[in-house]
């Protein structure tokens, strides 16, 4: 663990005098219950991230510099409050510490669910939108949904690894110490992602020549929102920062703000994910399109064949329907005479049977003899009886 080192600066700021100083409180609208609190309390002890730039961090000389604390000491400067920084700190043991009031404020933090357990918080003063960061000949990422079963690069009680649990990201976090850290990680193929902002981001690739990254896409996430975090027992300063925060004008905000960044926001594929998608988009278009044209053959085909099914069978129904018509038949009981065998039809007069059946079916008759009759008509007859053995009856024509 780094070595402990407390720089005090002490930051003793008189707007003009006693009487200047009241007329800034004054403008802050500030309560007898938070003047009284300054005046008891005129010395706080401030931290913050050591490798968060361009929001806060300790540089090469040892300074602790950055947008968010210039936040903190120009409001102190408004308010008369002396300030003792904490440095040489991991951001894990600096959240131990104003866990347990060694600390009384951080200059710039998320919220999470766990810290508001024992931090207050000002309305955020630093938002800037959380995007996600990949190597340029990396996986292909489009979005948090496309970070499943992907190794991410977390800052240690960092809130982007809560809140990839909280939606059920089913990512493998690695666990660093800082952000630059987590971009390394990246960059070195150790890691496949990192969330970060997009300021800090941008700031860091550029400041350390990680060329081979890029802004891969936005988060669904809302805007990454940092704020003035306070030790829970003190919501005093917590009224007194948002009040100096609001007191702010726009050019003084602005002045912070274009001292620190500069950003570019490039987001993104590469050119060797864009031919790969297109091939692969491509090849798909083209196997829809054969599937498609063979679909639509196959069933040109069928649509052929049930038209000429359709064409056969209507042309058999036309032939049993004309076959049907000439179809007679006889039916019911006929009334026929025992001795002359005529035929009585429905209209009452009698006819020969050969004639009835004639006129009630398709049957034709042709006249002969059978061997009976031959044997009465022709019994006599010398050449029948020359014959007879022969004669199996007449047949007519």
């Amino acid at each position: 663990m780094k070595r402990l080192r407390m720089v005090r600066a002490i930051l003793v700021v008189v707007l003009v005098v006693v009487f200047g100083n009241g007329t800034v409180l004054a403008a802050l609208e500030l309560t007898r219950e938070e003047q009284a609190w300054l005046k008891e309390h005129h010395r706080i002890r401030i931290s913050g991230p050591q490798a968060f730039p361009p929001f806060q961090y300790v540089d090469s000389d040892g300074a602790f510099k950055g947008m968010a604390s210039d936040y903190i000491l120009h409001i102190a400067e408004m308010v008369g409050l002396e300030v003792e920084i904490v440095m040489d700190l991991p951001w894990s043991d600096i959240l131990t510490k104003i866990e347990n009031r060694d600390i009384d404020l951080l200059t710039c933090a998320t919220v999470t669910s766990e810290r508001q357990k024992y931090l207050l918080y000002t309305k955020p003063h630093i938002v800037f939108p959380l995007i996600i960061v990949g190597r340029k000949d990396g996986p292909f990422l489009s979005g948090l949904a496309s970070l499943r079963d992907k190794k991410i690069a977390v800052t240690y009680r960092n809130s982007t690894g809560e809140w990839l649990q909280r939606d059920g990201i089913a990512a493998t976090p690695q666990i660093v110490q800082s952000p630059l850290e987590a971009l390394k990680e990246v960059s070195l193929g150790n890691a496949d992602a990192a969330i970060e902002n997009l300021a800090a981001a941008t700031y860091l690739i550029e400041k350390h020549g990680l060329t081979n990254l890029k802004i891969a896409a936005p988060t669904s996430w809302e805007d990454y929102a940092l704020s003035i975090a306070v030790r829970r027992d003190w919501p005093e300063l917590v009224a007194i920062f948002d009040k100096g925060l609001a007191a702010m004008s726009f050019e003084e905000h602005n002045a912070i703000r274009q001292k620190w960044i500069a950003v570019r926001y490039e987001h993104g594929i590469g050119v060797k994910d864009i031919v790969f998608w297109t091939a692969v988009v491509g090849g798909i278009a083209a196997l829809l399109v054969a599937v498609f044209y063979l679909w639509n053959r196959r069933l040109a085909r069928e649509i052929e064949i049930r038209r000429t099914t359709e064409a056969e069978k209507e042309k058999l129904i036309v032939e049993l329907t004309g076959a049907l018509k000439e179809i007679k038949t006889l039916r019911g009981i006929l009334p026929i005479c025992c001795e002359c065998k005529n035929i009585r039809d429905d209209k009452g007069y009698w006819m020969q049977i050969e004639e009835y059946i004639s006129t009630h079916s398709e049957a034709d008759f042709s006249h002969g003899l059978c061997p009976i009759c031959i044997d009465k008509l022709y019994a006599k007859e010398e050449w029948y009886q020359e014959n007879k053995a022969d004669i199996k009856g007449i047949d007519g024509a």
